[in-house]
């Protein structure tokens, strides 16, 4: 995903988000919007971390069937 900030010239700014521009009213706006979004993205996800386990669990049984 590309994310940054645009700035135009008649002090509109925005965050682009691939292919989608978010107006804000402000330059500080639009940033502690990006600071945000950027946390978030980085931070831990349940469904990601479900699905790690889910993962884990399926290569547990695999194993153990080969072994035993």
């Amino acid at each position: 995903m590309n994310i940054q900030l645009l700035r135009y010239a008649d002090g509109r700014s925005y965050v682009q988000l691939d292919d989608i521009q978010v107006p804000f009213r402000s330059e500080r706006q639009a940033l502690d919007y990006l600071e945000r979004l950027r946390l978030r993205l980085a931070a831990p996800h349940a469904l990601a971390e479900a699905q790690s386990r889910d993962t884990e669990t399926h290569q547990d049984i695999g194993n153990r069937r080969e072994a035993g």
